[in-house]
């Protein structure tokens, strides 16, 4: 693994070939972050780089912080955090209303071609960033949206539908390709994909957090759209269970209109589809939290990024405390100290508080 440091041009500044920590945090649901502690004598490089390339991954991190410090021993020692190269989106927004139909993967690769790969206004346009290869992702979607951070909106849209993005960087080429992708179901349930089935009964986990909270946990919204009093279009989405107790949420979405840009009238029906896709939204934001955080081993019967991967749907049994469930992988933490590699591993739908329990210098 090589750690390079490159400017906001992409041209490579130098190199950091020795560091005390290395935490390589890659998630699902949200941006993926980074930190690392080095020696004094990378403080310029880090301060004066932008992005922060490792040979051995996809991903490419934007230095956000960096910080020089000396203990009270004299020791010294220079540290940079930041996110992956998703965050780049996160500084677009969706300026002007729209909407997409149709296919999912095409509506958000056809977004940020709009916003953030081809605006109206040129300066607009990240540099480097393209679109990359077409997963063939089948699901689709209604969408309406103005005024929207890119970034949250891909994240809301594809945490409806257990999907994700990223931006995979190419150090030969200096390209950014933005993809929609899926991770692969690997549960003992199917046939295509080998199986990944993490249990104490096959010594591949340890160190195991397991954490459900419902205090917040909704399912069935009503999604009120234009109009007024007993004319106001209100749309309900229901994602009960069968048998599951009804816990209700309100969701104002006035701002959807009903006209396109032309003053043309949506069709109800279509209309209706845009309520319902804010309404699944919404209820993304009031899932039941149940994941599962363990230190995987490395050196046991599954090879990390072989059989197992950042978002595959994994079957997970642990007999001790009686837990058998099949839940995505939502991150892989990678930390790196005297020059090994430890994992972490989260299973399932996470909350803040899950996840500094693991980072507790959140990036």
């Amino acid at each position: 693994m090589k750690l390079i440091v490159l400017d906001k041009d992409f041209q490579t500044m130098g190199s950091v070939p020795l560091f005390r920590t290395l935490i390589w945090a890659r998630r699902y649901e949200k941006l993926g972050c980074f930190e690392l502690y080095t020696s004094k004598d990378y403080f310029h490089l880090l301060n004066t780089g932008r992005y922060l390339y490792r040979s051995d991954a996809d991903e490419l991190g934007v230095i956000d912080e960096v910080n020089y410090s000396q203990d009270e021993n004299g020791a010294r020692e220079s540290y940079a955090k930041g996110n992956f190269a998703e965050k780049l989106l996160a500084d677009r927004v969706i300026e002007t209303t729209v909407r997409l139909a149709g296919n999912v993967e095409v509506a958000l690769r056809s977004l940020v071609q709009r916003t953030a790969i081809e605006p109206a206004e040129s300066d607009r346009k990240i540099k480097h960033l393209r679109l990359g290869d077409v997963s063939g992702i089948q699901s689709t979607i209604e969408i309406q949206a103005t005024g929207d951070n890119l970034s949250d909106k891909l994240y809301e849209v594809g945490n409806t539908l257990e999907i994700s993005h990223r931006v995979r960087y190419d150090y030969l080429t200096d390209d950014l390709a933005f993809e929609v992708w899926q991770g692969k179901d690997r549960r003992d349930t199917q046939e295509e994909n080998s199986w990944a089935i993490f249990s104490n009964s096959f010594y591949n986990i340890r160190n195991v957090i397991y954490n459900r909270n419902e205090s917040s946990y909704k399912n069935f919204a009503y999604v009120a759209g234009a109009g007024e009093g007993a004319n106001r279009k209100i749309v309900v989405v229901d994602l009960r269970q069968p048998g599951e107790e009804r816990k209700e949420i309100w969701v104002d979405a006035r701002d959807l209109q009903e006209e396109d840009n032309n003053g043309n009238k949506i069709p109800d029906a279509t209309y209706r589809a845009q309520l319902a896709q804010r309404g699944r939204e919404k209820l993304a934001e009031y899932r039941k939290v149940e994941t599962i955080n363990s230190g995987v081993d490395p050196n046991a019967n599954l090879v990390y990024k072989k059989d197992f991967d950042l978002g595959d749907y994994c079957t997970y049994i642990n007999t001790e405390i009686h837990i058998s469930t099949d839940k995505r992988i939502t991150e892989a933490m990678e930390t790196y100290e005297g020059g090994a590699m430890e994992l972490e591993i989260t299973f399932g739908t996470d909350e803040i508080s899950t996840v500094r329990q693991l980072i507790k210098r959140e990036a």
